[in-house]
């Protein structure tokens, strides 16, 4: 066998060569060339607009806005409302064997300082307060510490209990308004501080 019969033979047996017209590529690149296709654009009523340049501004706006918030952020005071430091009270003297008259509004209207809060924490001879109304002070504060208890024999301070205190410059006396918040009392308060609820 030849060279040109086993090229013929191998031709034949070739799947890949199975004869078919060859394509009429003028006719299809004529067709590809001249046909046109548009689309018809939904007619809305509106004139078209071009929003990727506004998409890109708005973009730039928000990131430039988000950096200098966070700056000016970094330069404040924290949020929070201040409040003034801790008021110190203290217990004078000690009670001994003298007998207490009940408050009266004319006895509590002499105290300068005047409030109702709840004990958070009783340790030893001090009771720290959480003030929930001023009647008369400094309203700033909201902490108020009070120290020597033990001569307070009248009163029990126990935590998480609401308590109407009153004190004079700083000195909470051993009988007359530091009491266990229960409604009368808390009547005899607002009558002894009016102006000042």
């Amino acid at each position: 066998m030849n060279e040109d019969e086993l090229l013929a033979r191998l031709q034949a047996a070739d799947l890949a060569r199975v004869p078919t017209a060859p394509p009429d590529i003028d006719r299809l690149l004529e067709a590809a060339m001249t046909t046109t296709t548009t689309r018809a654009p939904v007619d809305t009523g509106k004139p078209r607009r071009n929003l990727r340049p506004r998409l890109l501004s708005a973009a730039a706006a928000a990131v430039l806005a988000g950096g200098g918030f966070i700056a000016w952020q970094t330069t404040q005071a924290p949020a929070s409302a201040p409040s003034a430091a801790p008021l110190v009270l203290t217990v004078q003297g000690t009670a001994g064997s003298a007998k207490c008259a009940a408050p009266t509004v004319g006895i509590l209207r002499k105290n300068s300082t005047a409030f109702e809060g709840t004990a958070t924490s009783v340790t030893g001879d001090r009771v720290t307060f959480h003030v929930k109304h001023w009647y008369r002070g400094d309203a700033g504060v909201s902490t108020v510490t009070l120290e020597h208890i033990q001569g307070l024999e009248s009163v029990t301070f126990t935590a998480g209990d609401r308590y109407l205190v009153t004190a004079r410059d700083g000195e909470v006396g051993m009988c007359g308004g530091t009491v266990w918040a229960e409604p009368q009392m808390r009547d005899l308060y607002r009558r002894a501080f009016p102006s000042e609820r």
